[in-house]
């Protein structure tokens, strides 16, 4: 049994002040967490395309161009705001982790008192047993001693105890002293009894009042906990909400990355169109090393027929239908019940050779031949359309102005031709230039490739080209007037793949070209690129020293080797596009799945 506590030692126990001081330190290194609030997200919705309907690809690719720019606000602005919401999570986790530790001090604390209390509780009941017998003896001392009754001096002294052999004086003055020593000694006792019995009572006033105070600290500390755990899961829930829309902001931007890819990067289909472009000359490099990308084709998607591959075949002599059976694999057919006209968007109704008159896919003034080829393929097209047709190269473009006077050698061809489509092929598609290699079909070539490839004997400007302005049609360059690019920037090429095949989502979405003020963005520097990459790799890659690839008998560069401060890597073809395409700088672009490089040293 534990020793009974006085009232000054009771309300001096120590642990008692440590749980008041620990809750006091625990409500105010809260108090910031406490009274800081999350404002809700509203849900997102993705925005309308709006920009799919442009005609012009330039202008196209500007309106992408400038929704890129947009969305990666909203992204940056959205990823800001996240990182601040996790950075609350993670203080207020480890705020509460702290706080459970000291919750947890503290309640062993209570417990640890309320046992002390509960011993001291039991003390106190033992001693009010005891007491009782006690007050019962206290009583009735005080009752003799109010009682008693002792002879005066008088009547001592002229007593004599004859068994004692005392005379009355020594009689009286035993009994002086005995009386004397029986009253302060009762009186001892009543006092003690009586202060034992007030400490008593004040200890078991003392208890109540700290079992009561203690009661309160708990019921405080369980309210401090429940809400600093509400806070937490609010704020969790915050960014689980923040995340999803980064999430789709991200999903967002990639499409219209991935749409201004498909514009600066020729996924589209290019035709020829009503004039021949005019061959450039690649300008010089401007520094040594040099490294620049050539592409073999470009604005295709390899399907059906090469126009510049047709009239390399009609100036070599082969007759249309020769043409059409190659990279067709079909013959032709004339149906019995072919229409007399076709719904054209923005023109509606019109005669079926008037808008064949005005089809703009081919230079007028090419061999019959392929003249021919390109009026039965454009017929195959539109016959096969089945709804209103566009006037764009998104369907087959088509200028009313030639339609109301058409050059007299198209003109010979539709009428040639009328009524005549292919047969059943399964793709009526044509483009410019394939690069020598048609889907489905091999090889476009009359010996060698690519010396004996018939684009390039019908001299295409796209047949092997390096790409740095915008659009075959725009030669803006956005600061970058030349394809060649330098070790180092080569080597920023490899950090980003490296960044772009292993990093996070939020990583990826700054591979974009540095020249932002043609595409916008947030991208790492060429430095912060290395260091991003160096968390994956032993050592980012600072140069490169040679390039050399790999072309496949599927008509595409299969891999990309490169000679680098870390040895040799080898990278996947179409991978390496994707890669360079995104990061190169400028409108400096690999525009078909069959390239190559050049090296200056």
């Amino acid at each position: 049994m534990p020793k009974l506590r006085t009232k000054f030692q009771l309300s001096s126990i120590p642990i008692t002040k440590n749980t008041y001081k620990k809750m006091f330190a625990l409500i105010i290194g809260l108090s910031f967490f406490i009274l800081s609030s999350l404002t809700k997200t509203p849900a997102f919705i993705y925005a309308e395309d709006t920009c799919k309907n442009i005609s012009d690809l330039s202008d196209r690719a500007t309106c992408y161009e400038k929704k890129e720019r947009e969305t990666q606000a909203k992204l940056n602005n959205t990823r800001s705001l996240l990182d601040s919401t996790l950075n609350n999570i993670n203080q207020l986790s480890s705020q509460l982790t702290v706080t459970q530790a000291q919750l947890d001090g503290v309640q062993n604390d209570i417990n640890g008192i309320k046992k002390n209390l509960d011993e001291i509780n039991q003390n106190l009941s033992d001693r009010n047993q005891k007491l009782s017998d006690k007050i019962s003896i206290r009583n009735s001392l005080l009752r003799n001693y109010s009682k008693k009754n002792i002879l005066n001096d008088l009547e001592l002294f002229f007593t004599r105890n004859e068994n004692a052999n005392l005379s009355g004086f020594q009689l009286s003055s035993y009994l002086y002293a005995f009386s004397k020593a029986a009253n302060e000694e009762t009186l001892k006792i009543i006092s003690g009894l009586n202060s034992e019995i007030q400490g008593f009572e004040q200890d078991k006033k003392t208890s109540e009042e700290l079992k009561a105070k203690l009661e309160t600290a708990q019921k405080n500390l369980i309210s401090l906990t429940n809400d600093i755990a509400a806070r937490k899961n609010t704020a969790q829930s915050q960014a689980k909400e923040l995340s999803q829309k980064t999430t789709q902001y991200e999903k967002e931007l990639e499409n219209l990355q991935n749409k201004i890819l498909a514009l600066k990067y020729s996924d589209e289909n290019g035709s020829v169109g009503d004039y021949e472009q005019p061959t450039s000359k690649t300008p010089s490099a401007p520094f040594k090393p040099a490294f620049a990308a050539f592409s073999y084709g470009a604005y295709t998607h390899g399907n059906g027929m090469s126009q510049y591959g047709a009239k390399g075949r009609a100036d070599s002599g082969q007759g249309y239908k020769d043409i059409l059976k190659f990279y067709y694999k079909v013959g032709t057919t004339k149906p019995d019940s072919f229409p007399k006209t076709i719904s054209v968007k923005g023109y509606g109704t019109l005669d079926f050779q008037k808008y064949l008159y005005g089809i703009a896919e081919m230079p007028s003034d090419w061999d019959t031949d392929a003249l021919k080829a390109q009026a039965i393929a454009a017929r195959t097209y539109a016959y096969k359309s089945g709804k209103p047709i566009c006037t764009t190269q998104a369907c087959q473009v088509f200028s009313k102005s030639k339609s109301n006077n058409p050059p007299s050698k198209w003109k010979d061809a539709v009428d040639s031709t009328k009524g005549v489509i292919l047969d059943n092929p399964k793709t009526s598609q044509y483009s410019s230039t394939t690069g020598g290699y048609i889907n489905n079909i091999g090889w476009d070539v009359k010996g060698d490739w690519p010396s004996d490839a018939y684009e390039k004997k019908a001299g295409s400007p796209w047949f092997y080209k390096a790409w740095y302005t915008k659009s075959y049609n725009d030669n803006s360059t956005c600061g970058h007037p030349h394809p060649w690019m330098k070790s180092s920037e080569m080597a920023d090429i490899l950090n980003a793949w490296v960044v772009y095949t292993k990093g996070s989502s939020g990583e990826k979405s700054h591979i974009t070209p540095l020249t932002t003020s043609c595409w916008g963005g947030d991208p790492y520097s060429t430095d912060k690129m290395g260091d991003v990459a160096e968390k994956y790799i032993d050592n980012k890659y600072t140069s490169v020293s040679d390039i050399s690839v790999d072309i496949s008998n599927g008509g595409d560069t299969s891999k990309v080797t490169l000679k680098t401060n870390n040895g040799t890597v080898s990278i996947n073809g179409g991978g390496f596009k994707t890669i360079f395409n995104l990061r190169a700088p400028g409108y400096v672009s690999i525009k078909n799945t069959l390239f190559d490089f050049e090296t200056v040293n």
